[in-house]
C-alpha cells in the first residue's frame, strides 16, 4: 500500500479569513464529524500504521480524532505544515482576495511568498518515501503542491482537497476517497 494525504476537517473560521498558521483556528462541528467519518473509512479500507500530522491545531486535532478510531502512532512534521501564500493574504477575507484568480494560467511562481510552492513540494517529498501504510494529515495547498510537482501534472486546481478527503497517489494518478 501507498501513503495517504488527508486535509485536515473543516475549521471554525466565522469571519472567513485566509488564515495560513493564525493560531486559534479549531475544528468546527463539521470538521470533528468529517474527521469521524475519515477515520471509519481508512480503518474499514486501509491498513494504517501511523499518522504523520502538521503541527498546526486543525490538523492535530483532525489526527487526534482519526487516531481515536485507528490507535497508531501519530508523529508531527513540519514538513508537512501549511504553506503561506502571499504575505498580503494571511489575515484577509477570502472575498477581499482572490486565489483562484492567482492560480490562472498555471502562474504558480506567486510574488511576495516566504516559500515557493516547488519547495512545499521539496519538503514534503523529504518525507514521504519514509514510511509506508502512513496518513499525512495535511493542508490544501501542501496537499496539491505535493501531488502537482510530485506526477508532474498540468493543471494545478485538480488536486484542491476537500477538508478530510482521502487522496492516495498511485500508477501516476490520485485515487479520491
Amino acid at each position: 500500500m501507498t501513503n495517504l494525504f488527508i486535509r485536515h476537517g473543516e475549521v471554525e473560521n466565522i469571519k472567513k479569513l485566509q488564515y495560513a498558521n493564525i493560531p486559534g483556528f479549531h475544528l468546527s462541528k463539521n470538521g470533528i464529524e468529517q474527521a469521524k467519518l475519515a477515520a471509519l473509512k481508512l480503518k474499514n479500507n486501509f491498513d494504517i500504521k501511523k499518522i504523520v500530522s502538521s503541527p498546526l491545531l486543525r490538523a492535530r486535532e483532525t489526527s487526534s480524532i482519526i487516531n481515536n478510531i485507528l490507535n497508531v502512532e501519530i508523529e508531527y512534521s513540519s514538513n508537512i505544515t501549511e504553506w503561506q501564500g502571499p504575505y498580503e493574504w494571511v489575515g484577509l477575507t477570502f472575498s477581499e482576495i482572490s486565489i483562484t484568480n492567482n492560480f490562472k494560467n498555471e502562474k504558480l511562481d506567486l510574488e511576495n511568498v516566504s516559500e515557493k510552492l516547488y519547495d512545499v513540494y521539496e519538503r514534503v517529498h523529504k518525507i514521504y518515501n519514509h514510511f509506508e501504510n502512513t496518513i499525512f494529515v495535511s493542508h490544501q495547498d501542501t496537499i496539491r503542491a505535493f501531488s502537482y510537482f510530485y506526477l508532474n501534472h498540468k493543471e494545478f486546481n485538480n488536486f484542491r482537497p476537500n477538508h478530510c478527503e482521502i487522496q492516495e497517489i498511485v500508477d501516476n494518478k490520485i485515487n479520491i476517497y
